[in-house]
């Protein structure tokens, strides 16, 4: 049986990892240590073992004093050594590499490390394991940090200095916030050399996937990376990369600016939308604990201020809220006109103080998008449920923070700094610290009318009229960040949501 996280690896895709890993080697091949720290079936070392033999080593001196792993599953580790010409001994055994090790370091590492998100309850890691981990790690095995992410930090151990470090990464490591701790660690120890993104869904699990190669040692100045997309690794032009951004908080999605569908917007970073605005995200706390206190207002009767409005990120379209327009799901259950019943909540539970912070006038930001997708809740009477992020803004900016979430540029700007934490590669996932972040429009006409035109398009009543509003916001907004850019506005008026 399969353990939770693992894909399998096709052969052909663990080959270029390994090679991408080996090639820099010069010197006797036999001499190089190879390990994999999650060998699964082997797929690894059966490509490192080609590669070496390849370069003229001995087959047989190979397995024996080339290749080590281990893993967590006994039948894994058996099938690797059964897969090896020759049985490797103790060199491939039981355990688990992000607790136990090896005397020596090694000259390269490779693998494809589980994947288990901290969100799934199947994945998650128990309380003592979580505090092991972080005890070992740091802020790196904090929050919802994928453990993937750790192998990686744990290969830099593995290896000497000098030594080569590539390893397959689930694509979110590229823009995940709980990963930024481990790119900056990564950043600070280690030469980026080569990336990878697969772009599609190259591993029978669906899930999209990214690679990254290392050099393991203090990076001394910008290098040139070496980077390749598709299946087929198709090549795409080397770049030089600064260790000083790489170690930032913007993520490491703008390696790849060719395999977004988006035009490349140039911004001003340093006006942020944080100066007018705060913004939270809420979860699973707050969405299981509200869930006993939902329920549905079919006829629409009952009282606003004690039954408030439960808005779910299906429920919101640019400058639109579809509560009893469309059906909707909460916690499992189909509701018609879900409604939040405020007096049980705060008699019964520990979310009254939350409820009370949510009901202010706000931004309601929908995740999983095309573009960016925000609506006013302009008389503060909705309860937004998990993921959406709320945005609360300075007096008199309400819907100025609107209209800049919904410009073209900054959705353009987000799928491009990014990619790859969303389900989907065409979509766009933010943490609240990344919606402050995003760079805020120049102060003047442009953005008082795209505001204007915002407004308008939250009160249209057909759809001619919202997209007229919402091409009005397009516009003035590209305007306000200083772009002359048509193609831009088009590429984003194409993205909207249809009419619903």
């Amino acid at each position: 049986m399969r353990h939770p996280g693992v894909v399998a690896t096709p052969p052909e895709i663990a080959q270029k990892i390994v090679d991408v890993a080996l090639s820099p080697f010069d010197g006797p091949p036999e001499r190089l240590r190879v390990c994999d720290p999650a060998v699964g079936g082997g797929v690894f070392l059966i490509a490192a073992a080609r590669h070496l033999v390849g370069r003229g080593a001995d087959p047989e001196l190979v397995a024996r004093h080339c290749l080590f792993g281990m893993d967590v599953d006994p039948a894994a580790v058996q099938a690797t050594r059964t897969a090896l010409a020759t049985d490797p001994g103790d060199h491939v055994r039981v355990g688990d590499a992000l607790g136990e090790g090896w005397s020596f370091r090694f000259d390269a590492v490779v693998a494809n490390p589980p994947f288990l998100n901290q969100l799934e309850s199947a994945s998650r890691r128990d309380a003592g394991l979580a505090r092991r981990m972080r005890e070992r790690f740091g802020d790196a095995a904090r929050g919802y940090a994928d453990t993937s992410t750790l192998f990686l930090l744990a290969a830099l151990d593995l290896v000497q200095p000098g030594g080569r470090v590539a390893m397959i990464l689930p694509e979110s490591f590229l823009a995940a916030r709980d990963a930024a701790p481990a790119r900056a660690e990564l950043a600070r120890r280690a030469q980026l050399t080569w990336a990878w993104r697969s772009v599609e869904h190259v591993f029978d699990a669906g899930v999209r996937v990214c690679a990254l190669a290392f050099t393991v040692g203090a990076p001394s100045g910008p290098a040139t990376v070496e980077r390749a997309a598709g299946a087929r690794f198709a090549s795409l032009p080397p770049i030089s990369v600064d260790p000083a951004r790489l170690a930032g908080g913007d993520g490491w999605s703008w390696l790849f600016p060719e395999t977004v569908d988006a035009p490349e917007v140039d911004l001003d970073v340093t006006r942020t939308l944080g100066a007018h605005c705060r913004a939270t995200a809420d979860f699973r706390d707050q969405f299981y604990g509200l869930a006993p206190f939902v329920l549905d207002d079919g006829d629409d009767a009952l009282d606003v201020p004690l039954y408030p409005r439960l808005v779910t990120a299906g429920l919101v379209d640019p400058a639109r809220c579809l509560w009893g327009r469309r059906p909707t799901r909460f916690a499992g259950r189909r509701y018609v006109r879900p409604r939040v019943d405020l007096t049980r909540l705060r008699a019964e539970s520990s979310l009254g103080s939350w409820a009370s912070a949510r009901l202010v006038p706000k931004v309601v930001l929908a995740t999983q998008t095309r573009v960016l997708e925000p609506v006013v809740d302009e008389h503060g009477d909705w309860i937004p449920s998990v993921p959406t992020i709320t945005v609360e803004a300075r007096a008199g900016r309400l819907w100025h923070v609107a209209a800049a979430l919904a410009s073209p540029a900054l959705s353009a700007w987000a799928l491009h700094h990014h990619a790859g934490a969303a389900l989907t590669a065409d979509a766009i996932k933010l943490s609240a610290r990344q919606v402050t972040a995003l760079p805020a429009p120049a102060e003047g006409r442009d953005w008082d009318e795209a505001a204007q035109a915002f407004a308008a398009a939250s009160h249209a009543s057909s759809e001619g009229d919202w997209r007229t509003q919402l091409e009005h916001v397009g516009q003035a907004t590209t305007r306000a960040h200083g772009l002359d850019a048509p193609d831009l506005v088009d590429w984003w008026v194409d993205r909207l949501p249809r009419w619903r």
